[in-house]
């Protein structure tokens, strides 16, 4: 607002915009970068959709951003999508986050790439979990943040309500710049609550006039809130406006866009992005009131420094290959530069500069300070990279999604996709920065892991359509463990004599169990050379051999000490094999005598939730089989649940509890220990156990 005439400053809808045929020689002050964020379906896209019909970048009909099948299909974003336009003179690159809280993980990235974000909330539903979560990341970036009250034309949309919602959950640094002239069907136009006009559109025109008399009480009310918001980001109008001086227009327009910047106010607009109603005010308020990167830079380093790019995004194209959305932090672009990677140590070369809309691919030769520009084909570069010049030294915040803890196990489908499902899978994870695939040493499963159970499906429904990969979803196998009951000793005799060299050791062992965690020990009490010391080792290979294949259901036997105290030997028939197979046979015949319990492994669990949640999430629980160890606040109205939980119990947990807390909950899960399985569940596992080595010996 500052140094515009009224009729341009934040409550104008704008001129049109122009059609961007160059992304070159746009300063760093003429720059906004953007990201929209929100819950699915409160019209992300379709707003970002509006800005760059506004911009005539596209033709206004949709489906330039959520242009990937799997996103059609669901009718929502499932990855990070970007545009840009100019409007007024400035170029601004919007990037669109999806909403889908199994989807979110692209939004975290983002927000190192912008000045601003701008939070969609649907006017008839208001604030929702995904809005929690990223204003918490915003804050502790001390990101600026706006809010853009979404479908105000939508049947049982509200507009005070929401105000006051959002004032309550965020504080009085909120408040709002516009207020709409009716809602649903009634919705025609805004009202500038700071210069106290409205501003509508009739045919395609900007008309300013009074504001109607029937919202003059409600107007006022709301200026009021927008003032005290204002006046506290200046000590001397704050100072003033306590005396009972309000501050006219023009002097709050002085501090308004300081405000903004510094995280001292956060600004409500409202409109309604498929009707374009309130589009270009937010444009015009992106571009008069919101920070460049000149006046906002992301790291430390001046803008003239040597060239440094952060990688927001990492696209993969069947065809192309990897596509890399970079923000240029510092220095400049061109193309066929070449830049170091921190976190490799390698060179890369920046060949095929492009501007992204959507999949469309805009060739670009430089790009400046502050910008965002994508490049096509660049190897061993991944999402969070820092590409720099060598003298560059540049740090940035750490913003890392929520860990997923949504696991499946993977097979191919068929021999044919064998060889290229791992190639696959390693390629989507370098385009989802939560997605991580495992090999499992243990179980040889190959495990990934998700934010949910559509996150895996439009995973796998994306590597077969971009790779031509297909796999099966196969029982998770978890990390059984047995150990001993108590102590034993055991006997293993393995002699064999059938004419020439024969086989000849035997062995005689103490077991008894360790504390969990010892993992295993072994002592020699051998004496008077029962065996030879060379034959020891041998014994203790058996012994490992056969922990290492379980007693009761094949699971790796832990904690236990194993004493070696006799046994026998041939001077020509013992040998290295046959002290092994005595060692195995004593530990067997050892836990027989001392009894086997399976373990289970039991996660250290951390949920999050409001309140009123609190009672479900105890009882549920409690019904799988946790043990709570205690609750604390973690702010006003949420509570922080501490509790071990078998592993078993918590496979789907993900899931259950977006249901349970209606998309407000959160998980942390950690491993903590093993502990005895119930003799009813072992038995259960014993008997598949058992059901899969038959199954194995008959193929």
């Amino acid at each position: 607002m500052s140094g515009l005439a009224p009729a341009a400053r934040a409550g104008a809808l704008s001129r049109e915009g122009g059609s961007m045929t160059q992304v070159e020689g746009v300063p760093a002050d003429k720059i906004r970068n953007v990201v929209l964020i929100g819950h699915g379906g409160t019209g992300k896209t379709a707003l970002a959709e509006a800005m760059l019909a506004a911009g005539e970048v596209t033709g206004g009909r949709g489906g330039t951003l959520d242009f990937e099948p799997e996103e059609r299909d669901r009718g929502h974003s499932l990855g990070l999508a970007m545009g840009s336009l100019m409007w007024r003179d400035h170029r601004l690159n919007v990037l669109d986050c999806p909403g889908s809280v199994e989807a979110l993980g692209d939004a975290y990235p983002a927000l190192l790439a912008a000045e601003t974000a701008v939070f969609v909330v649907d006017a008839t539903l208001g604030v929702q979990p995904q809005h929690e979560q990223l204003w918490e990341v915003c804050e502790r970036l001390n990101l600026p943040r706006l809010v853009m009250l979404n479908k105000l034309d939508k049947r049982n949309a509200a507009y005070q309500s929401n105000v006051d919602a959002l004032r309550e959950r965020y504080g009085r640094r909120l408040a709002p710049v516009h207020m709409p002239i009716g809602v649903e069907e009634d919705f025609t136009g805004v009202i500038d609550l700071l210069h106290f006009m409205a501003v509508m559109r009739r045919d395609d025109q900007r008309v300013e006039g009074e504001v109607p008399e029937d919202r003059v009480e409600q107007a006022n009310r709301n200026r009021e809130l927008l003032v005290e918001a204002i006046v506290e980001n200046d000590d001397d109008l704050l100072e003033r406006y306590l005396e009972g001086d309000v501050p006219e227009a023009s002097e709050l327009a002085e501090v308004f866009a300081r405000g903004i910047a510094s995280g001292g106010f956060f600004p409500l607009l409202c409109g309604s992005a498929t009707e374009q109603l309130g589009t270009r005010l937010l444009l015009d308020f992106l571009v008069q009131e919101c920070p460049s990167p000149a006046a906002r830079p992301a790291t430390d380093l001046a803008l003239d420094s040597p060239t440094a790019l952060y990688v927001a995004k990492t696209l993969s194209d069947p065809y192309v290959g990897r596509i890399n959305v970079l923000r240029v932090l510092s220095g400049g672009l061109r193309q066929d530069d070449e830049l170091a990677n921190r976190r490799t140590g390698s060179t890369v070369r920046l060949h095929g500069l492009v501007s992204l809309v959507g999949k469309e691919q805009r060739p670009v030769s430089q790009v400046g300070p502050g910008d965002i520009v994508a490049v096509t084909k660049l190897d061993d570069v991944a999402t969070g990279d820092l590409l720099c010049a060598n003298a560059a030294e540049v740090k940035l915040p750490a913003v890392t999604p929520p860990e997923p803890h949504f696991r499946v196990a993977l097979r191919p489908a068929s021999s044919r996709d064998e060889d290229k499902l791992s190639p696959a899978l390693a390629r989507l994870a370098d385009e989802d920065p939560v997605l991580r695939v495992v090999r499992d040493p243990e179980t040889s499963q190959l495990v990934l892991y998700s934010y949910g159970p559509s996150h895996v499906e439009v995973t796998l429904a994306r590597m077969e359509r971009k790779f031509n990969v297909a796999v099966e979803q196969v029982p998770l196998r978890l990390r059984y463990r047995e150990t001993l009951r108590g102590q034993g000793k055991g006997k293993g005799r393995h002699v064999k004599q059938s004419g020439g060299h024969g086989q000849y050791g035997i062995a005689e062992i103490e077991v008894e169990p360790l504390a969990p965690g010892s993992d295993f020990e072994f002592e020699d009490r051998i004496v008077g050379g029962a065996i030879p010391n060379t034959y020891i080792g041998s014994v203790e290979k058996g012994i490992r051999d056969a922990m290492a294949q379980g007693i009761l259901a094949g699971y790796p036997v832990v904690d236990v000490r194993a004493r070696l105290y006799d046994g026998k030997y041939h001077s020509v028939d013992s040998s290295d094999m046959a002290f092994q197979m005595a060692g195995l046979l004593a530990f067997r015949d050892a836990a027989d005598d001392a009894g086997v319990v399976l373990l289970e492994p039991v996660l250290d669990v951390s949920v999050i939730a409001p309140d009123a949640y609190m009672g479900d999430i105890l009882g549920d629980l409690s019904g799988r089989r946790g043990r709570v160890k205690g609750t604390e606040q973690s702010r006003p109205g949420w509570t922080t649940v501490n509790a071990f939980v078998p592993e078993s119990e918590m496979l789907t947990y993900v899931a259950e509890l977006r249901s349970i807390t209606s998309g407000t909950g959160t998980v942390e899960m950690s491993y903590e220990q093993h502990q005895e399985v119930p003799e009813s569940l072992a038995r259960k596992l014993i008997a598949e156990a058992q059901e899969r080595t038959e199954d194995r010996r008959l193929a």
